[in-house]
This record gives C-alpha cells, structure tokens and sequence, in this order.
C-alpha cells in the first residue's frame, strides 16, 4: 500500500515531527509511534494519550490512516488525558 507523510503533533508540548507511514497503519500505531519519537523515550504509555484528526477526537483508533482519509500533509494530534479531557471509562 502507498505511504503518507503525515505532521504528528503535541500542541501542549509546542513539539511536531513528520514521517511517512503506510496507509495501512493504525492510528493508535501512528499515535505511539509520535509518542516515542517526539519524547524521545518509551517509558510514556499511549493509552496516556489520545489523538485528534481535524480538531475531532478519534474514537475508533483501530482505524487506520486511509480509512480514516487522512491524506498527504495530513496533521494528528495528539494530546495527554487532562482534567478537561477525561480518558474513556472502561468499568
């Protein structure tokens, strides 16, 4: 399958990298992948985190960056759960 270049970004951190993925892959790789390379460690947990397409929260991150439409030059965000972004109650 193509790959995409894609802007993986952490707007709270004023931290940005672009890379060329596979359309195929997931955004919840996408998302860890902007994690380490970002900060530059893995100690961080991706489930810390959750990413954003066009200012939407994505719900689904099983989806993968063509399904999700995400094109060339396409921009994720990707944020830590905060007191105003509550991560998804799993009880």
């Amino acid at each position: 399958m193509n790959a995409i270049t894609v802007r993986l970004i952490m707007p709270d951190r004023w931290l940005e990298h672009v890379a060329e993925l596979p359309a195929d892959t997931t955004v919840a790789d996408a998302k860890a992948f902007g994690i380490r390379a970002m900060l530059q460690r893995s100690s961080d947990d991706p489930g810390d985190f959750y990413t954003e397409f066009a200012e939407r929260r994505i719900r689904d991150e099983t989806r993968t960056l063509a399904d999700m439409g995400i094109g060339s030059r396409g921009v994720l965000s990707i944020r830590a759960y905060d007191l105003g972004h509550y991560p998804p109650f799993r009880g």
